[in-house]
């Protein structure tokens, strides 16, 4: 598995490192990481999508769009639900501005979160017909599938921390 960072100048910085990324390794079965062709950290302040994943035959690409300026996330949508989420994992939203401030260890677990969901559309593909995927149903069973795994391992998270 490849993992990239889109270049960023100094000011920019990417919350997971390719060490923070190989600590999870225990978070995911084997075998769905063998099934990840690379995962992609950009910093694309002109899209709405944190998270993507897409399919090539039996592989996947992930990319993250989270990168932090001067520890500052650009706030991708107004919808509710987002902020919400948002604030859980500790970002301090100004909806004014559009743009989230973080504290790096906050800003960590919820790349994390990101990355988890994305590891769980590719677990959901596999799992459950076509007829359900694309659903709001599978967005939610993808959130659920990212917090347990969070929870089974609140002590990576404090690891992650320092």
């Amino acid at each position: 598995m490849k993992v990239t960072y889109d270049s960023v100048t100094s000011e920019y910085l990417y919350p997971l490192s390719k060490s923070d990324i190989t600590s999870i390794r225990d978070l995911v079965s084997q075998d769905i990481w063998a099934r990840i062709r690379s995962i992609r950290f950009g910093c694309n302040t002109k899209t709405t999508q944190e998270g993507r994943v897409v399919q090539h035959g039996r592989f996947y690409d992930i990319r993250i769009n989270l990168c932090l300026n001067n520890f500052r996330s650009t706030l991708l949508s107004d919808k509710l639900s987002y902020i919400n989420q948002i604030s859980h994992f500790g970002g301090v939203v100004d909806t004014n501005k559009h743009i989230v401030s973080w504290r790096l260890n906050d800003a960590k677990r919820y790349s994390l979160f990101l990355l988890l969901h994305e590891i769980g559309h590719i677990l959901f593909s596999a799992n459950f017909t076509s007829s359900r995927r694309g659903l709001d149903s599978e967005e939610q069973w993808c959130d659920n599938y990212a917090v347990e795994r969070l929870k089974q391992f609140k002590d990576l998270c404090k690891t992650l921390d320092s």
